[in-house]
């Protein structure tokens, strides 16, 4: 196996080669993702209330048949399609006054997490988590090394502590990451173009790069790893591995020791990570030993810590395998979406409450890899 330092000697070569600096993360349907989960639940809940409907008129045009059910499961708990939590009473679908979460970031470089709201409203754990962005409604917030960034929801970035031009938008999704001591914010924009930018701790200036182009998703990590799904379907990659082949993929998952996709059909494949090194390009590592291998399934998204896969299965369960394969038992869901940095996972729970955990160790070995343990928000009612 390729040694760490071999490995950023590696992505170093490569960023210089193509980028003259280093990347970042961001994946393009982050932002849609929280909309999307909460319409869809709300739409069933839509398609159950009208059966219930159909139910009570069959019986009461016949006078005869089967007694109306109930419109919904007394006590379910549910975000409706504004991102409000309403409870079924039994008779229907109450409000409340809590408001769902819709995005969850983590920061793989030192470990810090956010959560942003429905209402554009966010708050962050971590160094320096009291540090304030201006106040805007918010689509996501990450807190970087440098201070907290935040996407608007007209698309714009924001930052404390780093410098980013104000023509930069609109942006889909972004995400920041350490590239070799520099800061680094990756912005994917809505025409599939992918940018990154880079700042010296020193300077007030920073530079930028277009690196990419015809994405539908993207994901940048630490050291200036990147890949994402084109278009087409098929994997582009900024990694020591290149690219593996095929053209029925939707979404990625990558770290320095993870490298999952999520095909159309919703199966979960597992290729060479770039912890293993360069030999194996694109190669489908299932069985070898170096990466997870997920049972047969569909699944809604994958997601990965420094060491760790997960994926969302169609019951909302929270699969996670170490990327020697073993096993990461975590708390039970349903949850709608997840995202994974360093040694943190955050999951939002169909409630619209999040649940954060830590499994420790580092980025380049799983021997010191503890089981997750729950971190705050730690069912905080507000959060």
């Amino acid at each position: 196996m390729v040694r760490p330092w071999r490995l950023l000697s590696l992505a170093a070569l490569l960023w210089l080669a193509d980028c003259a600096g280093k990347s970042t993360s961001s994946e393009r349907r982050d932002a849609k993702a929280g909309d999307a989960g909460r319409a869809g639940i709300a739409a069933g809940g839509a398609s159950g209330d009208s059966g219930s409907g159909s139910a009570a008129s069959e019986a009461g045009e016949g006078g005869t048949g089967t007694p109306a059910l109930p419109p919904c499961p007394s006590g379910e708990v549910r975000c409706d399609a504004s991102g409000v939590r309403e409870v079924c009473t039994g008779q229907g679908w109450t409000p409340t006054d809590f408001v769902c979460a819709t995005n969850v970031s983590v920061d793989d470089d030192v470990g810090n997490y956010c959560i942003t709201k429905s209402d554009g409203s966010y708050r962050c754990w971590g160094h320096n988590p009291a540090e304030a962005l201006p106040v805007e409604r918010y689509r996501q917030v990450q807190l970087a090394r440098q201070g907290p960034i935040g996407l608007t929801q007209d698309g714009r970035l924001l930052a404390r502590g780093m410098f980013l031009r104000p023509d930069f938008q609109p942006v889909v999704s972004f995400s920041a990451t350490n590239m070799g001591g520099n800061y680094g914010v990756c912005a994917l924009f809505g025409d599939g173009s992918l940018w990154m930018v880079l700042q010296n701790p020193a300077e007030t200036t920073s530079s930028m790069k277009q690196v990419g182009e015809s994405l539908a998703s993207a994901s940048c990590v630490f050291e200036g790893l990147t890949a994402g799904v084109l278009e087409d379907g098929s994997l582009w990659t900024l990694t020591p591995n290149g690219p593996p082949p095929g053209n029925d993929f939707e979404e990625v998952a990558l770290s320095l020791g993870v490298f999952c996709a999520r095909r159309t059909g919703g199966e979960v494949t597992c290729f060479t990570p770039p912890l293993a090194g360069a030999t194996r390009p694109g190669q489908s590592c299932a069985g070898i030993g170096v990466c997870p291998a997920f049972p047969a399934g569909r699944y809604r998204s994958i997601t990965a810590t420094g060491t760790v896969a997960c994926a969302i299965d169609e019951t909302g369960a929270l699969i996670c395998k170490r990327q020697d394969g073993a096993d990461m038992p975590i708390a039970p869901g349903p949850y709608t979406s997840a995202k994974g940095g360093l040694d943190v996972l955050c999951a939002i729970r169909t409630d619209g409450s999040v649940a954060c955990f830590r499994h420790g160790g580092g980025r380049f070995a799983t021997d010191d890899i503890g089981p997750f343990v729950p971190v705050e928000p730690l069912g905080d009612p507000a959060w």
